[in-house]
């Protein structure tokens, strides 16, 4: 079943709140989880995480811009402000903050050093080899849907699910039934890399 965002709109653009880090997606994501677990909700500070799995290969740095408010369906990406009164020069290197997960295996949360937004985070299963975008620091996020809802269980009660997206209690038990073959493909090939630092 491939409920997946067509090809056709990548690559994207995003980054952070002030603009410091810029980063693109070169290709369409492996899958992109909306997940309702409460570490995600605890993390967000809102109801669910909307993560798009890529291969870290395939996600490129941009230089730095002022700072913009993301796109929606009706209105293009604009300018913000104030922009920081701190402002980082040269090449910025990102946070990365270690932190609990419900596995017990933890997470690696990589920020923006000034604003602090998330940008994307890397998990045991694909150490970095594999980023989870957040899918709210794209440019034009609402382009990107969910694959897949996780952790159900733990929805909060006023937000309803799209029936045509594929809805588990935890995590789904067998990815070939959420994955496309070639995301299938995208991933063992990636499982064969030594691990990135």
């Amino acid at each position: 079943m491939d409920h997946s965002n067509s090809a056709s709109i990548f690559p994207l653009d995003g980054g952070c709140a002030c603009g410091h880090v810029r980063y693109r997606l070169k290709a369409r994501p492996i899958v992109v989880h909306c997940c309702h677990c409460t570490s995600c909700q605890r993390e967000t500070g809102t109801a669910f995480a909307i993560n798009a799995v890529i291969e870290s290969s395939l996600v490129t740095r941009l230089p730095s811009a002022p700072p913009s408010v993301p796109a929606s369906s009706t209105q293009a990406v604009k300018s913000a402000g104030p922009p920081l009164s701190s402002q980082l020069e040269g090449s910025v290197e990102l946070e990365t903050i270690n932190t609990p997960s419900e596995s017990g295996r933890g997470q690696r949360i990589v920020r923006c050093p000034a604003c602090r937004v998330a940008v994307w985070s890397h998990y045991w299963a694909a150490g970095s080899r594999a980023r989870f975008i957040r899918v709210g620091t794209l440019d034009e996020a609402w382009k990107v849907r969910p694959d897949v809802h996780i952790y159900t269980q733990s929805r909060r009660g006023f937000f309803r699910l799209d029936e045509s997206i594929p809805a588990f209690d935890a995590f789904y038990p067998n990815m070939g039934e959420i994955w496309s073959q070639e995301s299938l493909d995208r991933w063992e090939e990636l499982m064969k890399i030594d691990e990135m630092e």
